[in-house]
């Protein structure tokens, strides 16, 4: 027969469990309607801006934008009055699940409203590519209406967000961030190439100036709304887990990436070698826009992003420097394999050909690169806490093994498919080239971490409790007592450097005068004894001691 004791829990378990499934399904279908709403808002806004006229011969725009907007925006306010009822009174997991919603409503309706008016703004300085500003303006006051009304429920005193308060904000931020990146990247990258190869004649269609007039649209209207998230909405005061993440990893760690890879292909265009050196002027032409583009806008973003870390925590700085060192390591590792490949080609076939030669070429700028960062960030002659870079060298170890293996599999495949099925013919050297570097490459910047590795545990060994003074070293402390000796444990839990283990017992607790006396005894007793101590106490308040060992 069961007990009806330990039965309650696991219903409030479960009707928990059915309450926060009920929620999801709730939550799920509002933001469906919602996304339904807004595409047929967008599409009706735009048949009335071009007098109902479809676009096309037999377009259905009419039927679809009255049905969504007539049938899901009644829907949508009859489940919105449902589930606004339980907001107040949510437990944290439910709370999470509307601050997922909602986050998820503001970014899509932000990203569609913002991207329509965008383009309707570029058309104006650039209509060679105009698609119609009718269906432009209609999705972005559709999709805008919506991020209206999401921004207002975000921003309400009475439903905002109470779990992850900051996830709407901050992912509305980082989405204007890339898109001003990318924009901006655009623009520069026109630029660069006008200055590169300039025309004759600035004005009229054939010229690149519309162009840039509309990546200088864009790149101003990204701008503005990435400035509005971080200034106005205040998302650079945030602190808390989420938006820390999003700060490391948008703010720094890929523009820190992006500026690294730019720098090395770039350096690969100038780098000059006297094999395969004939037409960098043409490659520097064709390849180097894009190149200065993303480096100039990269090391901006990162820049700017790296001088306000210290007001993140010392966590963020040390786990961005983290990520950039493993990001630099890769990108150098990666230049190593490439200059193995090469000179093992050079052993194959003569080595003026260009794709040695461009092959050895990435493979120094990646190497240089690479290197030089890696060594400014991860500082290794420097002494550093062998704690805080565990994390960084098991990911590491965990990546090299996986490319180590990879490579090998394909070393093995090669070799077999030269010995089984080219029966010979060919070249085995030049068929391995490529996954030889980079087992080599792995294998020689694996031994490294390797040896770092050992000399970090070594040094956590060395600085383990058998070193730390007498009263720093934990002690376990067990406490065998009856229920309601609350006052002892309340007491206990302030020792430091100790291990509380309570175990409750029947019988009556110990009067308070008891516990007093028995807390300084404890406490005393505690501190002589080198490992840990077991007391038992009786209802009278009376202890019996046994040292542990």
């Amino acid at each position: 027969m069961s007990n009806p004791t330990t039965q309650r829990p696991n219903h409030a378990v479960a009707g928990q469990t059915v309450t926060s499934l009920r929620q999801l399904i709730l939550h799920g279908l509002l933001f469906i309607l919602l996304m339904v709403l807004g595409s047929g808002l967008s599409t009706l806004i735009s048949m009335l801006l071009r007098g109902f006229v479809p676009a096309y011969s037999g377009s259905t725009e009419l039927a679809v934008g009255l049905s969504f907007t007539l049938i899901a925006g009644p829907l949508t306010w009859l489940l919105w009055r449902t589930v606004r009822k339980n907001l107040q009174q949510v437990n944290p997991v439910d709370a999470a699940i509307w601050s997922l919603q909602a986050a998820a409503v503001y970014v899509l309706a932000l990203a569609m409203s913002s991207i329509s008016f965008l383009r309707l703004f570029a058309e104006l300085v650039d209509p060679r590519n105009g698609t119609g500003w009718q269906s432009l303006l209609g999705a972005g006051l559709g999709w805008g209406l919506v991020f209206v009304w999401q921004y207002r429920l975000i921003n309400s005193p009475k439903y905002a967000p109470t779990e992850l308060p900051s996830l709407a904000p901050a992912l509305g931020s980082a989405y204007a961030l890339v898109l001003a990146g990318i924009s901006s990247v655009h623009l520069v990258q026109r630029a660069v190439s006008e200055l590169l190869s300039p025309q004759e004649i600035l004005l009229g269609a054939p010229t690149a100036l519309p162009q840039l007039l509309a990546a200088a649209v864009w790149t101003f209207g990204a701008l503005l709304l990435w400035w509005w998230h971080w200034t106005v909405q205040r998302v650079h005061s945030m602190v808390d887990d989420f938006t820390d993440f999003s700060y490391v990893i948008i703010g720094i760690s890929l523009p820190a990436v992006f500026s690294l890879l730019c720098a090395a292909g770039l350096l690969s265009l100038l780098l000059p070698l006297p094999v395969g050196s004939d037409t960098w002027v043409e490659d520097l032409t064709i390849d180097g826009p894009p190149l200065i583009a993303g480096l100039l806008v990269s090391l901006i973003v990162w820049i700017y992003h790296q001088a306000k870390l210290n007001t993140r925590g010392t966590w963020s700085a040390e786990v961005s420097r983290q990520i950039v060192s493993g990001a630099a390591l890769a990108i150098g590792a990666s230049g190593l394999g490439m200059v193995i490949n090469a000179l093992l080609a050079s052993l194959a076939v003569p080595f003026s050909t260009g794709t040695s030669a461009s092959v050895l070429r990435a493979g120094i700028a990646f190497l240089v690169v690479g290197a030089l960062a890696w060594v400014f960030f991860f500082r290794p002659m420097a002494p550093a806490k062998p704690a805080s870079r565990r994390v960084y060298l098991v990911m590491f170890f965990g990546c090299s093994a996986l490319v180590a293996l990879i490579s090998l599999l394909v070393v093995g495949y090669r070799i077999f498919e030269f010995l089984l099925i080219n029966t010979g013919s060919g070249s085995l050297l030049e068929m391995i080239r490529a996954p030889f570097g980079w087992l080599v490459a792995t294998a020689l910047v694996a031994t490294y971490h390797f040896f770092l590795w050992r000399s970090d545990r070594q040094l956590l060994s060395s600085m383990s409790s058998e070193n730390l003074p007498a009263a720093e070293i934990p002690r376990s402390l067990m406490i065998v007592a009856p229920q309601g000796s609350d006052y002892l444990l309340e007491g206990l839990r302030q020792l430091k450097h100790i291990q509380l283990h309570w175990v409750p017992c029947t019988g009556t607790a110990p009067a308070q005068d008891a516990l007093d006396q028995l807390l300084t005894e404890v406490s005393t007793r505690i501190d002589s004894e080198a490992s840990g101590l077991l007391v038992t106490v009786d209802s009278s308040g009376k202890a019996q001691f046994v040292s542990l060992a």
